[in-house]
């Protein structure tokens, strides 16, 4: 039996944790044994727990908390993964790929990692995720976009994420909600572009619309320019006196539920290589806007969503506001997004990277 290890860098739970975790068991039973290796002490590490799998426990930074030197966590890698007698090591993150990358890999054992960010990096890091035995890229555009800065492009290839469709489902009927209510589900982050959001929110319902918005999720980044970003989305809020119809609802583990009682899920991001919420919007059967960014337009081509330009708050409001106006289109377009989504189904995914993960062991990853 083929054994794996997961290899992440934090111990809080996004959309590229979740996105692991709903392959772990479809893994499992297609013959693999899994672990994973995180910090000790947090969401993920409670995650493990409830689903029975393996935690080794691996930290990044020092006791003072501070990220441990690049070079020494590599010497702490090339030593620790030996110990784990693992056959593939599978870094989780961009970064975590740069790290593996050029570790020396213990005998019989490959370095696998996944690209699930769309961000510009100088040539060594490039060099250095090039470096992995296979590099997993979460779209089309995620690839392309790291093939122009001279990933290699003979061991990367695109594996979209997948989605448990029988956890995310449409439910048996969907209640709408007076005001219609307004979801959006992720990092409160400025890449995720809250500020568009709120503006965009704002026009629809200066407009007539009669909505709410709920915000799930939390600012996890403890820089200044972070906090700063969000005191001024929630400033926001009361400048123009949306108190009442705009609430920041803090992080969820129910994003399911929370999908099937809302109208419409929005999302504003300025980059999105392959967006989990926008899976599990679709394949809860709710009507999606988003912008037309990275990987989002492979994930619905043939408007599925109403997808809109970035940083176009008038744009953005002007598709709710459509959406708003139909009920029928509301109901057509989740219908639509649901069809498309079945195309990603987590089972689908595991099949593919269970292929990938044997081509790697053959020696054969073209």
């Amino acid at each position: 039996m083929p054994f794996v290890v997961y290899l992440c860098e934090f111990g809080t739970i996004y959309g590229g944790e979740n996105s692991m975790l709903s392959g772990l068991q479809a893994m499992q039973r297609r013959g693999y044994e899994v672990a994973v290796a995180c910090p000790a002490e947090g969401p993920l590490a409670e995650q493990l727990a409830k689903l029975d799998v393996p935690d080794l426990p691996f930290n990044w930074t020092d006791d003072a908390g501070r990220r441990i030197p690049l070079e020494q966590l590599r010497e702490h890698l090339a030593a620790i993964t030996a110990t784990w007698k693992a056959d593939i090591v599978h870094a989780n993150s961009l970064s975590v790929s740069r790290i593996l990358g050029p570790v020396q890999r213990p005998q019989g054992t490959k370095f696998v990692g996944h690209l699930r960010d769309i961000i510009k990096l100088n040539r060594r890091v490039v060099s250095d995720i090039s470096s992995l035995d296979e590099i997993y890229c979460v779209s089309g555009a995620t690839r392309s976009f790291h093939l122009d800065q001279r990933l290699t492009a003979d061991n990367s290839l695109v594996l979209h994420n997948g989605i448990d469709l029988e956890e995310f489902t449409p439910p048996y009927t969907r209640q709408e909600n007076r005001p219609l209510k307004l979801a959006y589900v992720g990092q409160l982050v400025m890449r995720k572009g809250i500020d568009v959001l709120l503006d965009g929110f704002r026009r629809a319902h200066a407009a007539g619309a009669d909505i709410m918005l709920d915000l799930y999720g939390e600012c996890h980044s403890t820089k200044e320019e972070a906090r700063q970003y969000l005191a001024n989305a929630e400033r926001f809020v009361d400048q123009w006196n949306l108190n009442e119809r705009v609430r920041f609802r803090g992080r969820t583990d129910r994003a399911c539920e929370i999908l099937q009682k809302a109208d419409i899920l929005v999302h504003a991001a300025r980059q999105e290589p392959w967006g989990r919420v926008l899976l599990e919007a679709g394949a809860c059967g709710l009507p999606i806007v988003a912008t037309d960014v990275g990987g989002t337009r492979e994930m619905y081509p043939r408007g599925e969503a109403l997808l809109v330009p970035a940083d176009d708050p008038e744009s953005l409001a002007q598709a709710i506001g459509k959406l708003c106006q139909s009920r029928d289109l509301r109901q057509s377009m989740g219908r639509s997004a649901r069809q498309r989504i079945e195309q990603f189904d987590i089972n689908d995914y595991a099949d593919k990277l269970a292929a990938r993960y044997r081509k790697v062991l053959r020696g054969t990853v073209n």
